[in-house]
């Protein structure tokens, strides 16, 4: 458990690849209740973004046999945790200077929250929205970009060396 990362997902991760839920062995998932509503707004499009939100959708409702998602559900055969986070998203936990409506600023809030309380934990935003990695990073929180094959760091020093930190 010592080099577990809790790694929360946005979205735009779970549109782009629909495997992504699936991506994370090791580690511990958090799915932002801001995050379901978002998914569901996409369930009933056509091409890709539909197919994902609905397989993610699909995915989330077979875990609850194995437990309360609320509580995290452990997926043996990988090692990874998938948790619904339904505390930090209020208005009163975003930061000052964000607006509260937006489901981006309540998924940052969840991050920053799950951070504060497990101060011994690296705690992750991953997203594809380059404005919510900004936000994190001006927030004091690492936001990473996902990539089908890997997990980038996005820190300044690496985008100057041209390096990759992979998970």
């Amino acid at each position: 458990m010592k080099n577990r990362k809790m790694l929360v997902i946005d979205t735009s991760v779970l549109l782009y690849d629909k495997n992504a839920i699936h991506s994370f062995p090791g580690n511990d998932v958090i799915i932002p209740l801001p995050v379901l509503d978002e998914l569901d707004r996409f369930k009933e499009k056509s091409g890709l973004l539909g197919e994902s939100a609905r397989y993610v959708n699909r995915y989330l409702d077979n875990l609850r046999s194995l437990g309360r998602l609320d509580e995290a559900v452990t997926i043996p055969e990988s090692d990874q945790t998938v948790r619904i986070e339904t505390q930090y998203s209020k208005p009163e936990d975003i930061p000052p200077g964000l607006v509260s409506g937006y489901a981006d600023n309540q998924i940052v809030a969840t991050a920053l929250g799950l951070a504060k309380n497990n101060p011994s934990r690296t705690v992750k935003l991953i997203t594809k929205d380059i404005n919510l990695r900004v936000k994190c990073d001006a927030l004091g929180l690492v936001g990473e970009d996902y990539w089908k094959d890997h997990v980038q760091d996005i820190r300044i020093d690496d985008v100057v060396n041209n390096t990759e930190i992979c998970l």
